[in-house]
């Protein structure tokens, strides 16, 4: 199938917006698949996940394609709700056109709006869908409204004849006829003027009373699909089966087609255009992973040039590492379609090529280049993750590794200041359903808890101290005397140290040894068992004995008058303090703002860019905890947030007190 032929088209919107339902009834139409699958029957050929089945929602991409007249449509279904909006990054970045998906009921809703922007900003190409206009409480006017403050580009291209449980048919209004309903008649002229706009010999015929030819603005509208200048709307009802015909239709005549899109990649550095040429050099895209558990590693590519063989091979200029190809195949939901090449323009799937990470690019050996990856948003809410048996702790890590690799709104790591592995999503929901997964498909349960904030400790005064450790057995005993002092140091020093023994005291080799309890016990804590830092440390006198001192006699002198000294020099807790970017509606800024004094965030500016608003704010990370909730119920889920680590201050002495004496409890409980 020449790039020609093919049409790459993503469907996004609202959770409940229809889309899944939607795409089945269309494939169904075509004569692509033979039945219908039933969300709520659990039946769904999209929706063939566990986890999707019992919820009745999307969570993960899925893919479809039809052929009609000649033309290859590929489909990917996407996750609507916007706990899962990671997996909508990259199916939009492997596409030509978007069609979003809006509830004739519902209409425009947070999301809706976020994902129609997320569009915008990759200047796709647009198409909108009213759907389920059968439906008791279906508007169409009220919904049209909401959909021209999207764009006033978004013009009908077909409108219901009644609405409701009244619903009898669609109508275009682009080549409307004498007879046309109403309603046609009234959008018929708003929709030729607004592609007769897009291009200047149309709009002088139009201006001039002249009398366009359909054919001729069928090819025009076309192209202002194409160069954003309309955005066409169009009505549907799956239950009724009605518009599917004209949505079919619209998208093999009017969408961009796959060979006029070129993509921006990086050689060596410098910026160069991919275009689609089957023949030319070997150049694809990673915009999904997924794992079947029966199949294995499925590998989703969108082909922007040359053509990819069954048994052939490829270059990762990631890892300048050559594979083999292997099994091939389209996907019609889970059924796997085999094939025998796939080529510019096109998507496919590579089945059990381990080495493609999400968001690689493949390329031949001939040329190496590298498609920018999309920037995905920030997971913010995180949780410590630990397995809940040995069992389940030797399958952790893979099964965690698969799993991020699947969603890119899934990032694991593990702390190195708590050694906690924090894994974090989206939401609260969405990092619960990564948990099932775990469960569920890789059968390793965890236990979820809020990961440690990761404080220090350090000291505000001079300190001093001295020990001395004496131990008597029957048989060798153990000695050691440490006299130590400690100030503080500037804060982001981390630790210096100071032999200033004279006269042979101590040996120069226990002096390290002093040092090296004292080391231990910085790493350990002592006032609520975070790290110390920031802290000179001089060992300037003792004593040693020449039979019973040894290494690890100075060893725990060094510890013991550490920890004294530490207690005589004022020691305070120190808290990580991160600078926070959070973006919202405007109408919420008081809303916003309460909450962020609330949580002792110091203010740095603001910025406006259309009806939202960024704050830049400073905020101790442990007031940041449940934000991402928070955040989704002030804005209507429409505010996003991002943070990254700035420095530590001292913390106020109410938190000290509660950290510390959490830190003791836990320590009691320990040892009970």
């Amino acid at each position: 199938m020449t790039p020609d032929k093919i049409r790459n088209v993503v469907f996004i919107g609202q959770s409940g917006a229809g889309k899944t339902s939607l795409i089945e009834h269309v494939l169904a139409k075509c004569g692509a698949v033979e039945r219908v699958g039933s969300i709520d029957e659990g039946t769904s050929i999209l929706d063939s996940d566990d986890l999707e089945r019992e919820r009745q929602h999307s969570i993960d991409p899925a893919l479809a394609f039809f052929e009609r007249d000649g033309v290859h449509v590929n489909l990917i279904d996407t996750p609507g709700y916007r706990d899962f909006v990671g997996n909508v990054f990259g199916p939009l970045q492997a596409v030509e056109c978007a069609v979003l998906v809006v509830d004739a009921d519902e209409g425009v809703r947070p999301h809706t709006r976020k994902l129609w922007n997320l569009a915008a900003d990759l200047e796709l190409p647009r198409f909108v869908v009213i759907n389920r206009l059968d439906r008791e409480n279906a508007k169409f006017d009220e919904i049209l409204e909401q959909i021209q403050a999207l764009s006033p580009k978004c013009v009908p291209l077909t409108v219901p004849v009644g609405v409701g449980p009244s619903l009898s048919g669609v109508e275009r209004t682009f080549g409307a006829k004498k007879g046309s309903s109403d309603l046609a008649e009234a959008h018929a002229s708003a929709f030729l003027e607004a592609v007769v706009e897009t291009n200047e010999e149309l709009l002088e015929k139009y201006l001039g009373g002249e009398e366009i030819a359909d054919a001729e603005l069928g090819a025009q509208l076309a192209t202002a699909v194409k160069e954003l200048g309309v955005f066409p709307v169009l009505s549907t009802s799956v239950v009724k089966d009605l518009g599917l015909t004209e949505l079919v239709e619209t998208l093999i005549a009017h969408a961009p087609p796959a060979a006029g899109v070129t993509a921006a990649a990086v050689d060596g550095g410098d910026p160069v255009e991919i275009a689609p040429d089957p023949a030319g050099p070997l150049c694809a895209f990673v915009f999904r992973n997924a794992s079947d558990p029966f199949v294995g590693k499925l590998t989703m590519l969108r082909m922007y040039s040359g053509t990819l063989h069954q048994n052939g091979q490829f270059v990762n200029p990631s890892t300048g590492k050559t594979d083999k190809v292997g099994k091939l195949v389209r996907l019609q939901g889970k059924e796997q379609v085999p094939v025998e090449s796939i080529g510019a323009g096109d998507l496919c799937v590579l089945l059990k090529v381990e080495t493609l990470r999400v968001f690689d690019t493949v390329c031949g050996s001939d040329r190496r280049v590298r498609i920018e990856p999309p920037k995905t948003p920030t997971p913010m809410y995180g949780r410590a993750l630990q397995p809940k048996t040995r069992t389940d702790e030797k399958k952790f890590s893979e099964a965690l590794s698969k799993v991020t690799e699947e969603d890119p709104g899934v990032v694991a790591s593990r702390d190195k200041r708590t050694g906690e592995m924090v894994v974090s999503g989206m939401s609260q929901l969405h990092l619960q359903m990564i948990i099932n997964r775990l469960k569920g498909r890789y059968h390793v349960e965890v236990n979820a808890k809020e990961p440690k904030i990761p404080y220090l400790e350090t000291i505000t005064a001079k300190g001093d101290a001295q020990y001395r450790h004496k131990k008597q057995t029957g048989g060798a005993g153990e000695f050691a005397e440490v006299w130590m002092r400690i100030e503080p140091l500037e804060r982001g020093s981390d630790y210096e140290f100071s032999n200033e023994v004279f006269g042979g005291a101590i040996s120069d080799s226990y002096v390290q040894s002093a040092e090296k309890g004292v080391k231990a016990v910085m790493e350990q804590g002592v006032i609520a068992g975070y790290p110390v830092v920031d802290v000179k440390v001089t060992v300037y006198d003792g004593k040693e004995h020449p039979v019973d001192s040894k290494d690890v006699a100075f060893q725990k002198a060094g510890r013991e008058a550490f920890k004294l000294a530490v207690q005589k020099a004022r020691p305070v807790l120190l808290e990580p303090i991160v600078n926070l970017d959070v973006t919202f509606p405007s109408e919420v800024v008081g809303d916003i703002t309460g909450d962020l004094n609330r949580r002792r965030a110091r203010v740095q500016g603001m910025d406006s860019e259309g009806d939202f608003q960024t704050i830049h704010a400073q905020v101790p990370l442990a007031e940041l905890n449940e934000y991402s909730n928070s955040l989704g119920a002030m804005s209507g889920g429409q505010g996003t947030y991002e943070i990254e680590m700035s420095h530590y201050e001292v913390a106020p002495g109410n938190v000290q007190q509660k950290v510390v004496e959490e830190s003791k409890a836990a320590l009691e409980k320990k040892d009970d």
